[in-house]
């Protein structure tokens, strides 16, 4: 099944400087700025078929158009999935929930916990790394040892290949939400 990404919010978070990287890093050519706000760029593939992406410059208002055209185009060239490469390209989702299971556990009761747990961002599985409240540590560790789901909102940030949700709140076993 094939799933096209349309929501708004979603690539509106989309950092046009990891799109650039992203297209730096798989070969692709920039070829022309137009109006100062857009890079266009080209690649051929092996079949000589030119594509070309529009990368905004600035979060304007035609920024989230402009990036979901972009996942069109590279779920053809690149032979993946929109998810799989919208995944890559998210830095940041503002108050979002987050579902999963507690990997790792460091901490005590009489403090801060740092929680590993295994989640989906934008349908990958990745490790979500979060700090929760003394208060939320029993709950942790029950998880942890019963290896139940668990459910918490925050901001998540994406932070040298790693996702971390800051302000983490509302931690619940997803069985008791």
């Amino acid at each position: 099944m094939k799933v096209t990404v349309r929501d708004y919010k979603i690539l509106q978070t989309i950092e046009p400087n990891v799109l650039e990287e992203h297209l730096q890093t798989t070969d692709w050519q920039k070829v022309a700025l137009v109006y100062e706000n857009t890079l266009i760029w080209h690649k051929k593939d092996d079949n000589g078929q030119l594509f070309e992406i529009k990368q905004p410059l600035r979060q304007e208002f035609d920024a989230p158009q402009l990036m979901g055209e972009a996942i069109k185009t590279l779920e053809i060239v690149e032979n993946r999935s929109q998810l799989e490469i919208l995944s890559d390209l998210i830095t940041s989702l503002p108050n979002v929930e987050i579902q999963g299971w507690i990997n790792k556990l460091h901490g005590e009761a009489s403090g801060t916990c740092q929680v590993i747990v295994m989640g989906f961002v934008v349908g990958k599985l990745r490790k979500i790394h979060l700090e929760l409240r003394e208060s939320d540590y029993q709950l942790a560790l029950k998880a942890y040892e019963e290896r139940s789901p668990v459910t918490c909102f925050g901001d998540l940030i994406k932070e040298n290949d790693c996702f971390v949700l800051k302000n983490p709140r509302d931690f619940a076993l997803l069985t008791e939400a």
